[in-house]
């Protein structure tokens, strides 16, 4: 098997997008509820992810040793949901407002997008270009998402 190109940011940066829209559309009003939801978005997008893998590959590829490679790879969709979850856990925990507390998991989930991104950028020296281009992206991103969730609220 080929190695992996970029093994975790592609796959940590999707899955941060991921939770990001669970955090935005959540409207409910009992925590564990939001941190379930995080929990089987991420294992579903992450499944999804291995199943595809291996299907693209086609019969003659298809074996637990393909299937394991591939969980591997597309782990980073599940450690992407963490910070978004230690969020929803510690204000549940602690008694915060729950839509509070999906704004605080959002915000987590973005800090969390940023640092994925940097991973990607950094071992390619960046002009100041790609730099800029992708700050105007993580803003546009950003704006979005914030949009959405107050629009939702």
């Amino acid at each position: 098997m080929a190695p992996l190109l970029r093994p975790s940011t592609a796959e940590g940066i999707y899955g941060c997008l991921a939770v990001a829209v669970v955090c935005t559309a959540w409207t409910g009003s009992y925590l564990p509820e939001l941190a379930a939801e995080i929990i089987i978005y991420s294992l579903t997008l992450w499944a999804f992810h291995i199943y595809a893998r291996v299907a693209h590959g086609g019969w003659s590829s298809r074996s637990g040793e393909t299937v394991r490679y591939w969980a591997k790879a597309e782990w980073p969709h599940l450690e992407a949901a963490v910070p978004a979850l230690v969020v929803v856990v510690t204000g549940w925990v602690i008694g915060l407002d729950p839509a509070s507390t999906a704004d605080l998991a959002l915000a987590a989930t973005v800090a969390n997008l940023l640092l994925w991104q940097v991973a990607l950028l950094i071992p390619e020296r960046p002009s100041v270009r790609a730099l800029v281009i992708t700050v105007l992206l993580d803003v546009a991103v950003v704006a979005a998402l914030i949009s959405l969730r107050l629009w939702i609220k």
